[in-house]
C-alpha cells in the first residue's frame, strides 16, 4: 500500500483530490492532508508517507522549500508537484530537486484521474525496484548534442507493456504512451544523428502494431532525459493531437522552444464563440463557414475528451432540432486519434446533409434557410411566431417556405412549432415545480386553458395529470 499526504493551501482542492481520485485502483490511500509546508513537516514527524503531493505556491512555507527539506530528511519518499502553472520553467526547479512528476491543476479532469495516478504509481514502483547501490538514474544524463526522437502513441492504448528499458535504445515511460530514443550518450551514433537531418533511429519492434507517430526533437543539448520527458508528455497531452494528421511518412519536427512555449488555456468566451458557430449549422452547407469553424476549433487546442464533449453536444442538438434528418444514422465515433479524423468526420457529416438536400432537389441556400427557421422555433418558442414572418426572416416566400420546410422536417412549420413547445412544456412539468400558468407563458401560450387543451391533444393528459404521473415514477 502506498500512503499519501496531500499538501495544498486550498481546502477544496485537497478534499476534491481525496474524494475523486481512484486511489484504491493503484494501491494508494490518503492518510493525511496539510494546508502548508510547516503543517506537512509536523505530520511527517509522526507518520510514514510514501508519496507527497504538494502545491508549489503556498503561504508560510512554499512547496519548493518543503521539497528541499523532504529530500534531505526522507530521501526515499516520492514527491509529485501540484501547480496552477503550466510554464515548464516555473516547475523545473521542483523536478530537479527530485519530484517524480508534476500535475497541472487545470488539467485535472475526471476522465484523466486514472492516467495521472497510473503514471505516478509506475514511477514509484520503478524507484522501488532499483537496487540500493544502483548509480544515479540515466534520467539525469545530459544530452550533449542537438537531436532526439520520440514515438508517441495515439489514443488511450499504451504502445507497449513491460520494463522501462527496451532494445534498440528505446526507453518507455511508465504508462507506455511515450518511447524516447535514448541510447548510450557516448556512442558514435550520436554524431551521425546530429549530422544527418534525414537519419532515423531503428524503430521499436514493440510498437509496430500500435497507432503511433515519430517526433524529431531539436535543440535539446543540455537537457536531462527527465526534463525532456516532461516536455514531451505535455506535448502529447495537448498539441500532438492537433499536429498529427494520422498519416505522416516523415517525423513531426518540434524544437525545445516550441515545447516550452506558453500555451494559455482557452477562455470560456472563446469556447462559447466556437460553440455558437458549431450550433448555428450554417457550416453544414456552407464551405466558407466550415473552413472558419475548423480553424477556430483547432485554435482552441482543447483536450480530445473536451472536444468530444463539444461535438456530442452538437449531435444532441442536431438530433433534437432535425429529427427527420437524424434518421440518416449520423453518430459520433467512440474516439478520435488525431485532428484529421475530426475534420474527416465533420466532412462526412456535411456529405450526408448534402445528399439529403440533393435528394429533395433543394439548393444549399434553401436548406440553410430551413435550418435557420428550425433553430428560430427552438430559440424563440416563448414568443409569438408566425410562418409568414419566419419565412421573411430566412429570405423565402411563404408558400415556398412551407413546401420546403415540410419536405425537410416532415411537418409544416406550425405543426413543428407546436411539437417543440409541447416538448418543452413536458420538460418544465417533469423537472421543475413552476406553476402551469408560468409554463404556458414560457412555451408561447398566453392563455392557460388553451395551452391545457393543446397539451392534452398532443399527450392525452392534462398538464397537471402529466406532472402527477411523472412524480409517481
Amino acid at each position: 500500500m502506498i500512503d499519501v499526504l496531500i499538501v495544498d493551501d486550498d481546502k477544496l482542492v485537497r478534499k476534491g483530490l481525496m474524494s475523486a481520485m481512484p486511489w484504491d485502483s493503484f494501491g494508494m490511500r490518503v492518510i493525511g492532508e496539510a494546508a502548508n509546508g510547516e503543517k506537512a513537516l509536523e505530520f511527517l514527524k509522526e507518520n510514514h508517507v510514501d508519496l507527497l503531493m504538494t502545491d508549489v505556491a503556498m503561504p508560510v512555507m512554499s512547496g519548493i522549500e518543503l521539497i528541499r527539506i523532504v529530500r534531505k530528511r526522507y530521501p526515499d519518499m516520492a514527491i509529485a508537484v501540484l501547480t496552477l502553472h503550466q510554464d515548464f520553467e516555473y516547475i523545473q526547479e521542483a523536478l530537479r530537486l527530485g519530484a517524480v512528476d508534476y500535475i497541472a491543476k487545470v488539467q485535472l479532469e475526471k476522465e484523466r484521474f486514472e492516467e495521472v495516478l497510473g503514471r505516478i504509481h509506475g514511477l514509484i514502483l520503478n524507484q522501488r525496484r532499483k537496487p540500493p547501490n544502483e548509480p544515479a538514474s540515466v534520467d539525469q544524463d545530459v544530452y550533449p548534442l542537438d537531436t532526439a526522437y520520440a514515438v508517441l502513441g495515439l489514443g488511450d492504448h499504451p504502445l507497449v507493456n513491460g520494463p522501462r528499458q527496451h532494445s534498440q535504445g528505446w526507453r518507455v515511460e511508465a504508462d507506455g504512451h511515450i518511447l524516447l530514443w535514448t541510447p548510450d550518450l557516448r556512442e558514435e551514433l550520436w554524431t551521425e544523428v546530429n549530422s544527418d537531418r534525414e537519419w532515423l533511429p531503428p524503430l521499436p519492434d514493440q510498437a509496430l502494431d500500435a497507432d503511433w507517430r515519430l517526433v524529431r526533437l531539436r535543440h535539446i543539448a543540455g537537457l536531462t532525459q527527465f526534463d525532456l520527458l516532461q516536455m514531451v508528455r505535455n506535448y502529447r497531452q495537448r498539441d500532438f493531437f492537433y499536429d498529427c494528421n494520422g498519416y505522416e511518412t516523415n517525423p513531426i519536427e518540434k524544437s525545445v522552444q516550441e515545447l516550452q512555449a506558453d500555451q494559455p488555456e482557452p477562455s470560456e468566451r472563446e469556447i462559447e464563440a466556437v460553440k455558437e458557430i458549431l450550433h448555428a449549422f450554417r457550416w453544414v452547407h456552407d464551405s466558407q463557414s466550415f473552413e472558419e469553424l475548423c480553424s477556430q476549433l483547432r485554435k482552441l487546442r482543447l483536450p480530445a475528451s473536451k472536444l468530444m464533449q463539444l461535438l456530442y453536444g452538437f449531435i444532441v442538438d442536431w438530433s433534437r432540432l432535425f429529427k427527420a434528418l437524424a434518421k440518416t444514422g449520423i453518430t459520433l465515433p467512440d474516439t478520435f486519434l488525431c485532428w484529421s479524423e475530426v475534420v474527416a468526420w465533420m466532412g462526412g457529416f456535411r456529405e450526408v446533409a448534402a445528399t439529403l438536400s440533393g435528394h429533395l432537389q433543394l439548393s444549399r441556400e434553401v436548406t440553410v434557410s430551413i435550418m435557420s427557421a428550425v433553430k428560430i422555433a427552438h430559440d424563440e418558442l416563448e414568443f409569438p411566431l408566425f410562418a409568414v414572418d419566419v419565412a421573411k426572416r430566412v429570405n423565402l416566400s411563404r408558400s415556398y417556405f412551407n413546401q420546403c420546410f415540410k419536405a425537410i422536417v416532415g411537418y409544416s412549420f406550425n405543426e413543428y412549432l407546436r411539437r417543440v413547445r409541447i416538448d418543452k412544456a413536458r420538460e418544465y412539468l417533469a423537472q421543475t415545480a413552476k406553476p402551469i400558468v408560468w409554463i404556458a407563458e414560457h412555451t408561447g401560450y398566453a392563455d392557460e386553458k388553451y395551452f391545457s387543451r393543446i397539451f392534452r391533444e398532443q399527450t392525452g393528459l392534462l398538464p397537471s395529470e402529466y406532472r402527477n404521473r411523472h412524480r409517481q415514477r
